[in-house]
Order: structure tokens, then sequence, then C-alpha cells
């Protein structure tokens, strides 16, 4: 029986069903643990599950092939789950980021909320089905209404705020797919692909593309539809901003690549101008914005928006490279931005305060604490040597081979990041020590392993991309 049930799991025709299957068992079968220490432990051990299957998944994965592999149909429910080069990033990323989420919340409340949250995700990155998709993507609204809403820490404003924006957005998606699935029977991106040539006209994919642009636009987010991102980041622990960075923003981007590319081609190679605008807009905006702040967290968060904003317009190329200059750079700001929100959340728990101005020469007492966070800050301002210069490089040579203009500009506008970037840090670690410096302690043994294993991701991308 045994033998039975490790072939099925290991199967490639089941194998993604059936990690879903499993890690909801156990987050099933830690719900019925009792003992905080021991909850802790178990918790731990279930979130590692999906990293060591997808490791599984990259192991089984076909480079060569630009289909989906390990596809799996559901008949009865009319779904279907499996992996492309893009998703398998993100889900790789994503297995590897919730233990160290799960380290770092410390309720019981709060962790099965994340594991809760791993498990739709996950099924959102893999699930090949519109509607499956949306439902996916809603549900973890509520999760993440409950972890950025808690009390006394957290902020009712900055929860109902995340919800709104989507919810508005999806208000014009729920819509875009009924409408796909009276004019081809199916939400199957499997059949939606094969069926647009003859069912969806010039002008159908017009009106169905605004609704897509709409929802995604809103998560990934680009301008003026970001508003929501500073405000959760700063309300939320340092898991959620760690998640949020990591996680979260990039389901925009894979809805862009699996989803409306392929579906309403016309319109998003119409639509370019206009994006491309809102992609300059943002970019600018947040980057000058985060020249104006004086909250660490929000510091980080604009600067997300100004990366996630090319990460939109390297998509929307459409390019040679642009699926994979715009996959590289997810991953490669999945890495950076939620190393230096973990950061941030360990000095405030020994300040108490993410106020800029209260922190100055913090190198000379916490070297440990300023040597990462140095390397990080070199990082997102795409250093040399480091996974975002490879990511920004290609996303605009994607640019270049389609508009110049474009390209030159974001060129000229990289050195606002580096302003910023310089600016925090120098007025963080540099400069004359304050009345409380002297009483802050560098990071512990336990913290600095928390920081590791992103560090090691940032440097070995950055050393030999993938």
């Amino acid at each position: 029986m045994f033998s039975n049930f490790a072939h099925l799991c290991l199967s490639p025709d089941t194998t993604v069903l059936a990690m879903l299957v499993v890690f909801a068992l156990g987050i099933f079968g830690v719900t019925c643990i009792g003992g905080h220490g021991l909850f802790r432990s178990a918790s731990l051990v279930v979130s590692m599950i999906p990293l060591f299957w997808s490791l599984y998944l990259w192991a089984l994965y076909d480079a060569s092939g630009q289909v989906f592999q390990c596809v799996v149909y559901l008949s009865r429910l009319h779904l279907s789950f499996g992996i492309d080069a893009v998703g398998l990033s993100l889900v790789v990323l994503t297995a590897a980021l919730f233990p160290l989420c799960v380290i770092l919340m410390r309720t019981v409340t709060g962790i099965l909320t994340f594991l809760l949250l791993e498990a739709v995700i996950l099924g959102s990155l893999l699930v090949l089905d519109l509607l499956g998709f949306y439902i996916l993507f809603e549900a973890s609204l509520i999760l993440l209404f409950l972890l950025i809403a808690r009390t006394p820490y957290g902020s009712i404003d900055a929860a109902y705020k995340i919800v709104l924006f989507t919810m508005a957005g999806s208000l014009f998606f729920l819509p875009i797919i009924f409408a796909l699935y009276s004019e081809c029977g199916s939400t199957n991106l499997l059949v939606l692909t094969t069926a647009l040539d003859n069912v969806l006209t010039y002008d159908r994919q017009m009106l169905l593309g605004w609704g897509m642009l709409a929802v995604f636009a809103v998560k990934i987010p680009l301008m003026p539809a970001h508003l929501w991102l500073p405000e959760a980041h700063v309300a939320a622990p340092t898991a959620g901003s760690v998640l949020l960075a990591g996680v979260l923003l990039k389901l925009g981007g894979i809805g862009f690549i699996r989803f409306m590319i392929p579906t309403v081609p016309a319109f998003t190679a119409t639509i370019f101008p206009l994006v491309a605008c809102l992609c300059l807009a943002s970019f600018l905006f947040s980057t000058l914005s985060t020249i104006r702040q004086v909250d660490l967290k929000k510091i980080v968060a604009y600067s997300s928006i100004a990366h996630m904003a090319l990460v939109t317009l390297a998509i929307f190329s459409m390019s040679e490279y642009s699926v994979f200059s715009s996959t590289f750079m997810m991953i490669a700001h999945g890495l950076v931005s939620p190393g230096l929100f973990l950061l941030v959340g360990l000095l405030y728990e020994r300040a108490h305060t993410k106020f800029l101005l209260y922190f100055s020469g913090l190198g000379a007492h916490m070297p440990v604490f300023a040597t990462c966070f140095f390397l990080l800050t070199c990082a997102n301002l795409s250093f040399p040597l480091f996974p975002n210069f490879v990511a920004e490089v290609l996303c605009l040579a994607s640019l270049f081979a389609v508009h110049e203009l474009y390209a030159y500009v974001f060129c000229a506008a990289q050195v606002l990041g580096a302003v910023y970037a310089f600016w925090g840090f120098n007025r963080v670690i540099h400069g004359y020590p304050g009345a409380g410096a002297a009483n802050v302690c560098d990071l512990s043994r336990f913290e600095v392993a928390l920081v590791t294993p992103l560090m090691l991701g940032v440097l070995w991308l950055g050393v030999k991309p993938m």
C-alpha cells in the first residue's frame, strides 16, 4: 500500500495535485496538536513539505520544453493543474519563503494563517483554470485581512484598503470570466488558447482585456492602484511584509504572463503604449516618493513598486526574452526585498520604531547588521554581481528590442534608485551615533540564521544566474 501511495504522489501525472492534497492534510493535522511548542515545531515541518516537493518538481521539469508539464485534469471539477517555467520558479520561491514566515510568527493564529495562505498561493500558482485562479486569488484576501487588521499592532484602515482595491479590480474581472465561458464553453487555459483564434475577435479581445488588466494591475501594483501596498507593509508584521514582497506581488505578474497574454494577445499588443506610460509614471513616482519617506518600511515598499513597474514593462514588451527577464526579475526581487524587510523588522524589535530620523551611526554597534544591510542595499539598487543587476539588464534588453526611447528613459531613471538607497543606508548606518545607539545589540546567531538563506540566494543568483 505504501509503495502505491508513493507512486501516486511521485508520478509526474499526479504529483502536482498530490503536493496540494498532502500539504492540506498536513495543515489539518497540525490544527489537532495541543501545546504551543509542539505546534510550532509541527507547523515548521509541515511548511517544509512544499519546499522539498518543489525541489522534486524542479528536478522533474524538462527545461527544453515550452509547454505545461505534470498536467493533471479533474474532470468532475473541470480544473487543471500543472507547471511551466514561470510557475515553477515562483513555486520554489514561495515554498522557500514560507518556512521563514512560520519561524517569525509567534502566535498559533498567525502560524495557521500563514499555512493557509501558503496553500492558497501554491494553488493559484499551479492552477491552469481562470475561474480557479480567481477563486484562489480572492481567497487570500480574507487571510490577508486577518493578518493586517490584527490588534493591537495592525491597521484596520490598511486591511480595508487592500481588500477594497483588489475587490474593485475583481468587479471587472468576474464578468470577464463569465464572458469567456459563454464564448468558449470553458475557462480552462488550455482550451482558451486553442479556441481564441476561432472565437475571440479583435473587438471581443479588447473588451475582455480591460477586465484582466484592471485586476492584475492592482495586484502587481501599478500607479494609480498602488496606494494599498505601502500601508499594508507598514501595518503587517515582519513575516507579512516578507510574504507581500516575496510572493503576493508576483501573482499579478504570473496573471499577465500565463492568462492575459495567451488569451487576449491583440489587446496586449494594442495597449502597450498606455501600459508603458503607466509603468514609467509608476517608476518615477515611486522612486521620487521613496526619497521623501521617513519610515523604513515605506522606503522598501516604494522601491518594490518601482521594480514591479519594470517587470510589467518587460512582460508587455513581448520580445524574445520578455518572459525570461521578467521572471528572473521577480525571483531577484523576491529574495532581496524580503531580506530588507526582515532586517527592518529585526531593527524594529530592538528600537520599537521604524522612524528613519531616530537611527544614526548603527554601524559602529551593529557590524553584522550593517554588513547584511549594505549587501542587500547594493542588490536593491542593482549593483553588479547581484541578481537585480542581471535582471534589470535583461528587462532593459527586452525593452530595447521594442522601443528604444522607453529603455533610455528607464536607464536614466535608475539614478534615482541609487539616490534613495544610499541616502537611507547612510542615514541609518553612518553618522554620529544617537543617544540610544549604544543600547542596541547586534544580530544574534538565530537572527543571522534567518537572514543567511536569503543572503546565500542573492549571492548565488548574482554570481551564477540561472
